[in-house]
């Protein structure tokens, strides 16, 4: 190497480390703007001018998270803070899990009410509404992927808060349809509340049972999601996307395969067949799963609720025998 080619050698390297170093100063402003905004999260009236704010910096806080969730994990089952998720550990670290989860309770109990109503200041902001609800509720899907969020979580709240959103989903049927018909159901909590529940199945064991079945019993929930997943799956009015449908499907599989389902059946669908329970299953797997079943990945990880809804179909056909 020439003394020519030496010297310029040693300014790219200079060069380059310049570059690295800048990078690394841009990364940590980004990282403190982040938090600073994390951390002024609070509870705001409903379309006061901090909450728009407030709604407007979900936004962004979504976008990164979003981002970051598609990045590579260090390992398989990676913890959060082995992740490079770091909105998500912000938001953990500050303790401002819940007082999100709160903020999104009070929005959509509000929400369903001006639309049952067909009144309210909230008709009137549907385009803020929306991008709160869309943000907010992409950031606790990502977070309840992982079991650190979900051991943090106010599960009672987050449990009444997902069999709200499926009563008045069926209280709604021409308004829910209406979204289906313009695609626009997707990110709102009509559809995420599969994703949270899925979250949390998938992590039961360090979850535990106890903190959650006996609400998803009690609560009727189990039959609340058939009956939703039906109504997403109109053969006349639209159905929603395969991929949403297979979630579905898969956290109910994730939920029949529980101990407390398979030791209190009864409890949670009714097994004469009264109340159309049975009937709705059945529903189920001829309508919402025909074409699911016809791959065989997505075959195997349905099993155990086509198995469930087979089961359930031969008992109602015994018990008619037997009268």
């Amino acid at each position: 190497m020439s003394k020519g080619q030496a010297k310029q050698f040693k300014s790219d390297r200079y060069s380059a480390k310049d570059d690295t170093d800048e990078l690394e100063l841009i990364t940590d402003k980004l990282a403190l703007d982040l938090r600073k905004s994390i951390r002024q999260l609070e509870i705001f009236p409903i379309l006061s001018e901090a909450w728009f704010q407030m709604a407007e910096t979900f936004v962004r806080i979504a976008s990164i998270s979003e981002m970051e969730s598609k990045l590579p994990a260090a390992k398989k089952d990676a913890t959060l803070w082995e992740t490079e998720e770091q909105a998500l550990r912000f938001i953990l670290e500050d303790g401002k899990l819940n007082l999100c989860l709160r903020c999104l309770v009070d929005f959509k109990q509000q929400q369903i009410a001006s639309r049952k109503s067909l009144n309210g200041p909230m008709m009137e902001y549907t385009t803020e509404c929306d991008k709160f609800e869309k943000s907010i509720g992409s950031i606790m899907r990502n977070a309840w992927q992982h079991v650190e969020a979900l051991q943090t979580t106010d599960l009672p709240a987050l449990l009444l808060h997902i069999h709200d959103v499926l009563t008045a989903t069926l209280e709604m049927p021409e308004y829910i349809s209406s979204l289906i018909k313009k695609g626009d159901l997707y990110y709102r909590q009509e559809i995420l509340i599969f994703y949270y529940l899925n979250g949390i199945f998938k992590h039961m064991e360090d979850v535990r049972e106890h903190r959650v079945m006996p609400i998803v019993r009690e609560r009727g929930i189990f039959m609340l999601l058939i009956r939703v997943l039906n109504q997403f799956c109109n053969p006349i009015e639209g159905s929603i996307l395969k991929l949403h449908r297979l979630k579905a499907a898969d956290t109910l599989s994730l939920l029949v395969e529980t101990e407390d389902f398979n030791t209190h059946r009864s409890s949670y669908y009714n097994q004469s067949g009264l109340g159309g329970d049975i009937d709705a299953m059945v529903e189920l797997k001829e309508c919402c799963l025909k074409d699911l079943l016809t791959d065989m990945d997505s075959r195997k990880m349905i099993r155990p609720l086509v198995d469930c809804i087979d089961r359930a179909k031969r008992q109602m056909k015994s018990l008619a025998l037997k009268k």
